[in-house]
């Protein structure tokens, strides 16, 4: 999903930050955030994408970084005392970066993202972590087409679903891709792609080998965004009914506490206010749920997490005019309630989320001081 900057001017920060509390309803329990050091391993701009918590003392995050043409792999590790990068293996191409990251404990991990090709093209690439090293895994990739990976969930060591979009180069229109490991190899699942003109999965979310809930986009005309939300049943992907809001809508995160109980985030609206975008699964229908919008332009949510039906952090970035600053938003099983969270700059966002329990949270970005400057990694905690 695209992710938009927009040029830093100063602002009233004093004025923000009475917005955001009024935002917070009386009662409800939120967590303090707070910005937790992270290094920049590229002379040029890092950002991080994702993050995955097994325990508060055990956290890996994913994204990207630039210095010069070259972009470069970054993953960074959580040891509970501070962030450190972790080598990665470069992949059989140039990296494009890494989208998604999902580990069951400390010694069990996989990133997903891209790589390019000679041609131009762009192929999946996952990576995974024994609790040593990193290393690439062969994946499949179908026959002329460009294929990236944004999401991944694994329930076990030997049970991952990795999900995303290709592109069958003879007939140019983009299409879901999901990728399932068995614990010996990856292999392609079919899953549809209702959408006439484009299909995209960001993000995915399994509870069990037999309940996984898929979310991204899908275009019916070329300026006609809607959901997408795909549901596995242990034997095939099928299409689930989604609610849109005016304009163009876009699922980027899920998670899931049950096959009964997900919540899903994003944005609807047109390219320049653009509003947050939630939505519930009871087990039978989505439904659209209230969620609040700090910021007069752009309100975008990319990342959720529950660790319980009760308890959600769903994170993205805000925008008043010439300024993004990080958004976070709280569920306490009633309603949803903006929380504060630092902003360190004037650029900045929250890409992804993970709680490992309703009382520690932390997200993962990227934050730039001012216009002149380029994207530093960001991760904050949320005690």
């Amino acid at each position: 999903m695209t992710r938009r900057w927009l040029r830093a001017v100063p602002v009233l920060w004093i004025g923000v930050w009475v917005l955001l509390a009024a935002s917070v309803p009386a009662g409800a329990t939120t967590l303090t955030w707070s910005v937790v050091p992270s290094p920049n391993p590229g002379s040029g701009y890092n950002i991080l994408n994702a993050v995955s918590c097994t325990s508060p003392a055990a956290c890996t995050a994913v994204g990207y970084d630039r210095a010069g043409n070259p972009f470069h792999n970054v993953i960074e590790s959580w040891n509970g005392a501070k962030w450190s990068v972790v080598p990665s293996p470069a992949p059989p191409g140039p990296a494009v970066g890494l989208n998604g990251v999902s580990c069951v404990s400390a010694a069990a991990c996989v990133a997903v993202g891209s790589y390019g090709t000679s041609s131009g093209a762009s192929k999946a690439l996952i990576e995974s972590w024994n609790g040593t090293s990193w290393s690439v895994a062969p994946s499949p990739h179908p026959a002329s087409s460009s294929t990236i990976l944004y999401g991944v969930s694994c329930i076990s060591a030997a049970d991952c679903t990795a999900v995303g979009s290709y592109y069958p180069l003879n007939s140019g229109q983009f299409q879901t891709f999901v990728e399932s490991w068995n614990g010996t190899k990856w292999s392609v699942v079919p899953s549809p792609s209702p959408g006439s003109e484009y299909n995209a999965l960001s993000a995915v979310s399994c509870v069990s080998a037999a309940a996984c809930t898929a979310v991204g986009s899908q275009y019916e005309t070329p300026t006609e965004q809607r959901t997408l939300a795909e549901s596995w049943d242990g034997a095939t992907w099928s299409v689930v009914p989604s609610p849109n809001r005016p304009n163009g809508n876009a699922l980027d995160g899920v998670s899931c506490v049950s096959a009964a109980s997900c919540t899903a985030v994003g944005y609807h609206g047109d390219r320049r206010f653009s509003r947050t975008l939630i939505e519930s699964w009871n087990g039978a229908t989505w439904s659209l749920v209230t969620s609040p919008n700090p910021g007069s332009d752009d309100n975008n949510l990319y990342g959720v997490s529950c660790p319980s039906a009760a308890a959600c952090t769903a994170v993205g970035k805000y925008a008043t005019p010439g300024v993004e600053l990080t958004l976070i938003e709280s569920w306490n099983g009633t309603k949803w309630s903006v929380t504060h969270s630092p902003s360190p700059g004037t650029r900045e966002m929250l890409s992804g989320v993970s709680c490992a329990s309703a009382a520690t949270c932390t997200a993962a970005g990227s934050n730039a001081r001012n216009s002149q400057t380029p994207q530093a990694t960001l991760i904050e905690t949320g005690r």
